[in-house]
C-alpha cells in the first residue's frame, strides 16, 4: 500500500539530489575541515561554499553570519542561552509567546524555574497570532531578549515579525525568531524581517536531519554553549557535519528555485481540500487565521472525535497525518497551541494537522477526501473516549 504523506511539518522527504550531493562526503571526501592537508581543505571549502549558499537562502549580507548547528533545537537554545549569558548585567526579563515550539518553550521554562530569567509569555488571539502592542506592553527596563516564532508548526499562523523586530530595534532589545517551520514554505529575507537571530533546520525543507543554522546578525554579541574546538567562530565547538551541511545547502538551493511555484501549488491544493472537507463533513472547523498562515498547513477540528484514534485509523488506511507537533507525539496532554487559542480540552483533542509538501499531489488529496469522511463517521459512531 502506497503511503500518502501529509506530515511535511514534522519532516520533509530528502531530495534525491541532496543525497547525491552528500555522498562524496560520506565516503572518499572524509576529511576534517580543520585539517591542513588537501583532504581537510577540500572539506573546508565545501563547508564555506555551503555557508554562502545558506546566506543566500535567507538573504544574509555576509556568510560569516551563518553558524552551523545540529538543528533547530540547538539553534534555538544557542540563541536564548547565548544571549542570556552576555546580558546578565542588564537584566533577566525574556519575552516570548505562549505558542512557541518546545525547542524554545522548554529551555525558557527551565531557565525560569532555576531563576536565571524572569519569563513573560505573550498570549495570542483566537486566530493564533500575537499582537505587536501586546509584545510592547510586556517589555520592562530589564528585558534582555524577545523570542517570537515566524510561523507556528501546528496551525501555520504567521506572526508579525517585521513589526516586532522594529519594536525591538527602537528599544535596543535583541530579537530572535524561530523560523524552522517557515523555511521552504515562505520567502525568508532576514533584512526585511529584521531582528538579530534566526533559527532554521535542514530537514524541514528536503535536507538531512541533524543539521541546521543559527543566523547571527553582524555585531550581535553571543556566547557559545558547546565548548571544544574553535569551530564556528567559537560559538559552536565540534567537528563540522560536512555531509549534512552540504546536503542542507543543496536542499536550500532546490527550495529557493522552486519556492514561488510551490507556494501557489500547495495553497491551491490545501484550499480545495479544506473547502471540500467543510462541505462534506459536518461539525468541522479550521483552527487559526485562514489567511495569515503557511500555504501548506491545515489544522482542522473534527468535533466528537479523538485525534489519536484518527491518526491511527488514517495510518491504517495509508495516510500519514499528525495530531500536533512531532516533538509532542505520544503525549496525552492536549496541544498547548490549541489551548492558547481558547479551545477547551475536549476540542483540542479533536484536531488533526494536515501539512503538504513537495511530494503531495492532487491525487493524494482526492484519495484523502475519499477516505477521511468514512473515518470521521466511524469514530463518531463508536464514540471513542476522550
Amino acid at each position: 500500500m502506497t503511503t500518502i504523506y501529509l506530515d511535511h511539518n514534522a519532516t520533509a522527504p530528502l531530495y534525491p539530489e541532496v543525497l547525491e550531493a552528500m555522498r562524496p562526503y560520506l565516503s572518499n571526501e572524509f576529511g576534517n575541515p580543520s585539517s591542513l592537508h588537501q583532504l581537510g581543505q577540500r572539506a573546508r571549502k565545501a563547508v564555506e561554499e555551503a555557508r554562502a549558499q545558506m546566506a543566500a537562502f535567507i538573504g544574509a549580507d555576509d556568510p560569516s553570519e551563518i553558524v552551523f548547528t545540529s538543528g533547530g533545537t540547538e539553534s534555538d537554545n544557542l540563541a536564548i542561552q547565548g544571549m542570556w549569558a552576555v546580558s546578565q548585567q542588564k537584566g533577566k526579563r525574556v519575552v516570548s509567546s505562549n505558542i512557541e515550539h518546545a525547542a524554545v518553550r522548554q529551555v525558557l521554562r527551565q531557565m525560569a524555574a532555576s531563576h536565571q530569567i524572569d519569563l513573560t509569555l505573550v498570549p495570542v488571539e483566537p486566530d493564533g497570532i500575537v499582537r505587536g502592542e501586546d509584545v510592547e506592553k510586556s517589555i520592562t527596563p530589564d528585558t534582555i531578549l524577545i523570542s517570537i516564532m515566524t510561523a507556528n508548526n501546528e496551525i501555520g499562523t504567521l506572526q508579525p515579525i517585521p513589526e516586532i523586530a522594529e519594536l525591538c530595534r527602537r528599544k535596543n532589545i535583541p530579537f530572535h525568531t524561530d523560523a524552522v517551520q517557515a523555511a521552504g514554505k515562505m520567502r525568508i529575507r532576514v533584512n526585511e524581517m529584521g531582528g538579530d537571530l534566526l533559527s532554521l533546520s535542514g530537514h524541514k525543507f528536503g535536507g538531512p536531519k541533524g543539521v541546521g543554522i543559527l543566523y547571527v546578525r553582524r555585531g550581535t554579541r553571543l556566547m557559545g554553549m558547546i565548548h571544544g574546538g574553535r569551530q564556528e567562530k567559537n560559538w559552536r565547538g565540534g567537528t563540522e557535519n560536512v555531509a549534512g551541511i552540504v546536503g542542507m545547502a543543496k536542499a536550500a538551493d532546490i527550495t529557493r528555485k522552486n519556492l514561488g511555484r510551490e507556494i501557489i501549488r500547495l495553497k491551491n491544493l490545501r484550499d480545495k481540500f479544506e473547502h471540500e472537507i467543510l462541505a462534506r463533513i459536518p461539525d468541522t472547523h479550521i483552527n487559526g487565521d485562514t489567511v495569515k498562515r503557511l500555504p501548506n498547513t491545515s489544522n482542522i477540528r473534527f468535533d466528537d472525535t479523538d485525534n489519536t484514534a484518527m491518526v491511527m485509523a488514517l495510518d491504517l488506511a495509508g495516510i500519514s497525518v499528525s495530531n500536533g507537533s512531532a516533538c509532542a507525539s505520544g503525549s496525552p496532554e492536549p496541544s498547548h497551541v490549541l489551548l492558547a487559542l481558547g479551545l477547551p480540552q475536549h476540542q483540542a483533542h479533536a484536531c488533526i494537522r494536515f501539512s503538504l509538501g513537495s511530494t503531495t499531489t492532487e491525487k493524494d488529496m482526492d484519495e484523502t477526501l475519499r477516505i477521511l469522511p468514512r473515518v470521521v463517521a466511524k469514530l463518531r459512531e463508536i464514540k471513542v473516549p476522550l
